[in-house]
């Protein structure tokens, strides 16, 4: 059974859809999702000096601080989700409500961007946006209530169910922060087709893992 479904998976998240080429370019006419040559990348906090550490606790992301400040879509796209309760609770502490208020981009460049600890939010579910648009603010929702006011900012690939790990992060997001902050407009793209490439039944793994911890 278990082999079945990792065979379904590597196939749903292997498959280039139509009119996308081997590394997420599109080729086939679209008059919402912009083109490889019109992708254009905003560092996703304003305000002066945002600092983020170069690692991250047990996987890659980057927790940004800044608190209250904007928070801005990184590429243009669509939101595929936005959580708007917080019901994180220290005594529970669980996995799945940690993140708070949280907002899911998916970009025109093929790349999922997760948003979390937000505090105002600005954008609905199923709402495309430009980038460099606002969808929120710097907050402490989540576990950050008892930590650091921060935005929690995760890369990866676009997974066909609901899971967890890899929302939160997959690839180290510092290297293109870094780029964005400086105007360079440098693309996640490839690394994350090269990740889903090398490890293409990811996405289900993650999901029955989550499943078997009851989440």
């Amino acid at each position: 059974m278990w082999g079945a479904l990792v065979v379904a998976a590597t196939l749903l998240t292997s498959t280039v859809a139509p009119g996308v080429t081997s590394d997420g370019a599109n080729d086939a006419p679209d008059t919402k999702r912009k083109k490889r040559s019109e992708w254009v990348y905003t560092f996703p906090v304003g305000g002066p000096n945002p600092y983020y550490p170069r690692d991250h606790l047990h996987y890659p992301a980057a927790d940004i601080t800044n608190c209250r400040r904007l928070v801005r879509a990184p590429i243009s796209g669509v939101v595929f989700d936005v959580r708007r309760v917080d019901k994180w609770d220290k005594k529970v502490d669980d996995l799945g409500t940690r993140g708070g208020l949280t907002v899911t981009l998916h970009g025109d460049d093929y790349v999922r961007y997760y948003f979390s600890h937000m505090g105002r939010l600005m954008v609905k579910k199923g709402q495309r946006v430009e980038s460099g648009q606002k969808i929120g603010t710097v907050g402490d929702s989540g576990n950050a209530k008892v930590r650091l006011c921060h935005l929690h900012f995760g890369i990866s690939r676009i997974c066909p169910m609901s899971e967890q790990n890899l929302l939160r992060g997959e690839i180290w997001p510092q290297p293109y922060l870094d780029a964005w902050k400086n105007g360079i407009n440098k693309s996640p793209n490839r690394e994350v087709q090269q990740k889903t490439r090398r490890e293409p039944a990811a996405c289900l793994q993650a999901a029955a893992a989550q499943r078997r911890a009851g989440d």
